[in-house]
């Protein structure tokens, strides 16, 4: 499982600036879809070619994705609402979206974005997260998850390594919530419902704060936000099932539906 996972981080990395340069080569405008969230998802494509059929995962034992799907709009609706509640109380308010300066019709932006969070959770809900499960508890598995999650963000190390902290903290929140709703399911509901919950946050911030920054003050209100809504679902994870002494993992070939 180790090996896996640090071949599908190596291969990942590897593939970031490739997709760095097709954003480039192609004009693509970011605001669109940033082309390097396609990286983990190049990634686990390759675990998958290799591996075939023999990545160890966690049996599914849930099943059915529209409770977890409406959770997901619930859970995503309560950071937004958390980060509105934060920026009352602050000096400084950060503006809601003018569609008018958009690169292109805000319909297509959403769609985009939604394919650009398949992309990253294709890589961590739907390999990364079930990996560890097989070998520690769900919730160790989606801190850990969170963490590598936030670390791959290296252009925010740019604003700073305090603000790089903050910011993985908050992904570390959100990979809890994420674990909250997905543990338990096939790989494909994981994706799918992490996703929902991804674009969801990135949706609600781009419509209400749409001048959101890497500053500190920006990312701790994320941080504070995400860190809520992930410890109240801590508890729902602890109660997950999935821990690698209870539960033989499963071939990923033979994980349905």
């Amino acid at each position: 499982m180790r090996t896996i996972v640090v071949a599908f981080l190596v291969v990942s990395a590897a593939a970031s600036p490739l997709f760095t340069l097709a954003q480039g080569v192609t004009g693509l405008d970011p605001t669109i879809l940033v082309l390097t969230q396609f990286s983990t998802a190049f990634g686990s494509l390759v675990m998958y070619a290799i591996w075939r059929g023999r990545l160890p995962y966690p049996r599914t034992t849930r099943r059915g994705v529209l409770a977890p799907l409406w959770a997901a709009v619930g859970l995503s609706l309560a950071v937004i609402l958390l980060l509105w509640l934060l920026a009352i109380v602050e000096p400084r308010r950060w503006q809601s979206l003018d569609t008018s300066t958009l690169p292109a019709p805000l319909a297509l932006i959403l769609f985009a974005q939604f394919l650009g969070a398949a992309g990253e959770e294709v890589g961590w809900r739907g390999l990364v997260q079930p990996l560890l499960e097989t070998r520690m508890p769900t919730l160790p598995a989606a801190a850990v998850t969170g963490m590598l999650f936030g670390l791959g963000h290296f252009h925010v190390a740019g604003a700073g390594i305090a603000v790089y902290s903050v910011f993985v903290v908050s992904t570390i929140g959100l990979s809890i919530t994420a674990a909250a709703i997905t543990v338990g399911r096939s790989w494909w509901a994981r994706i799918l419902v992490a996703t929902v919950l991804h674009w969801g946050v990135n949706t609600g911030i781009l419509v209400a704060f749409s001048n959101a920054d890497e500053s500190m003050r920006w990312m701790t209100d994320t941080a504070i936000a995400t860190g809520l809504v992930g410890a109240a679902c801590v508890p729902l994870v602890i109660r997950s099932k999935h821990r690698a002494s209870n539960d033989s993992p499963a071939p990923c070939a033979a994980v349905g539906a």
